[in-house]
């Protein structure tokens, strides 16, 4: 799992020597009856013999998943601890030749990797037909990337005392033109998203939503007087990418933005997957002059001692502990822990998923710094974000607190 990751933040000495690694312990794991292959760049194929069933296929499967995540792996004087998905299909009764069993048994795998990785599937004939979706997806987010369908909306984030907006989040937007009286429709992120991600679009998508949320700031800046920054999300593909901070400094001397006005989110997970990358790559970005967030902070597994060492400046809480703090105790109590931690650790913290007045009003309380959700905007267009801040900015009565 997430091999491409390893090759592309530690290089491909140490992805050889991983894999190395792997296919001893296969090897050794396997009955002598199984032939253990590797058959793609971070993929092996265990063929059994004839006899064995689907119960003892599944028996196998445990057997590969335990071997790879028994303990580390050392390379070079450093652990990498693996996981590994996993793909099951049997012969006859889910193909009559071994491509067709090879073939169903990828897309086994690739349903495990799609719910979550380190896990086993099974195939069944249902999981063709979500593949002919994904594939059908992936064409029309091609087409729709060379035929500019596309867009960012913008969503203000306030500072909570002062009311005034501070900035915006970008977030992708897809727009499929259809036959249809309204002419098509958005595409949900959540149905997109993940196929970009899979394929790889995700990072020259990434790199356009930088340069066009930049060359949105500097024009609302330039035009209006404002001194707003800008928050764009950054996948895990762009963040493990060795020429990200290039990447940056590139779109900031192009776009004429400042660098402070800039703000990367990355989410908790993507920063804990590489933590040398992690803070080497942290460091070099901090020394650009760009804002770095933890986004979604709270819903993944830092380490306190490493996020000492992330040289960030916000945290942002995950819009599903806001939007449960009301009624549920632990969801309260998260929300104001994160409020604390980053105050002591001298960071900003901004809450996301704000809703109503009575979010506000326990954000208040716990002096919370920065706020963004529908109780002030949805996510707009760029026309619409800049009528929004020239009739809010600092008019805290706008929402009768």
């Amino acid at each position: 799992d997430h091999f491409k990751d390893v090759n592309d933040s530690m290089g491909h000495n140490v992805g050889d020597a991983i894999l190395r690694g792997v296919g001893k312990r296969l090897r050794t794991a396997m009955p002598k009856s199984a032939t253990v292959a590797r058959v793609d760049a971070d993929e092996f194929a265990i063929t059994m013999p004839l006899t064995t069933d689907i119960n003892s296929a599944r028996d196998v499967a445990e057997k590969i998943i335990n071997a790879i995540r028994a303990e580390p792996f050392r390379v070079f004087n450093e652990q990498f601890q693996v996981r590994a998905s996993v793909g099951v299909s049997t012969f006859p009764d889910d193909g009559m030749d071994p491509d067709q069993v090879l073939k169903n048994a990828d897309i086994a795998l690739n349903r495990a990797k799609e719910e979550g990785r380190d896990t086993i599937k099974e195939y069944s004939e249902d999981f063709d037909n979500a593949v002919q979706q994904r594939f059908q997806m992936l064409r029309d987010l091609r087409t729709a990337m060379e035929a500019n369908q596309l867009s960012l909306h913008y969503q203000p984030q306030l500072d909570l005392k002062t009311g005034k907006v501070i900035g915006a989040e970008a977030l992708l937007r897809w727009f499929k033109p259809d036959n249809s009286k309204e002419g098509g429709a958005f595409v949900p992120p959540f149905e997109f998203i993940p196929v970009a991600e899979q394929s790889g679009l995700i990072v020259p998508i990434g790199e356009w939503v930088m340069r066009t949320a930049c060359e949105a700031a500097v024009a609302w800046n330039k035009k209006h007087g404002y001194d707003l920054r800008i928050a764009v999300n950054v996948s895990a593909a762009q963040f493990s990418r060795s020429d990200i901070c290039g990447f940056v400094r590139k779109t900031l001397a192009e776009t004429g933005l400042r660098p402070s006005n800039l703000e990367l989110e990355v989410t908790e997970s993507v920063f804990m997957a590489d933590i040398h990358h992690t803070i080497q790559t942290l460091k070099e970005l901090h020394a650009i002059g760009v804002e770095l967030a933890i986004d979604d902070f709270g819903t993944g597994y830092s380490s306190l001692s490493y996020l000492r060492q992330f040289p960030i400046d916000r945290l942002k809480i995950d819009q599903s502990f806001i939007r449960n703090a009301l009624n549920n105790h632990d969801d309260a109590a998260i929300a104001r822990t994160i409020v604390r931690l980053g105050h002591s650790l001298n960071l900003k913290v901004i809450a996301e998923g704000v809703e109503t007045k009575e979010h506000e009003k326990f954000l208040l309380e716990e002096e919370c710094d920065e706020v963004q959700g529908y109780r002030y905007s949805r996510p707009c267009p760029d026309a619409d974000f800049v009528k929004f801040v020239s009739g809010y900015n600092g008019k805290l009565s706008s929402f009768d607190r």
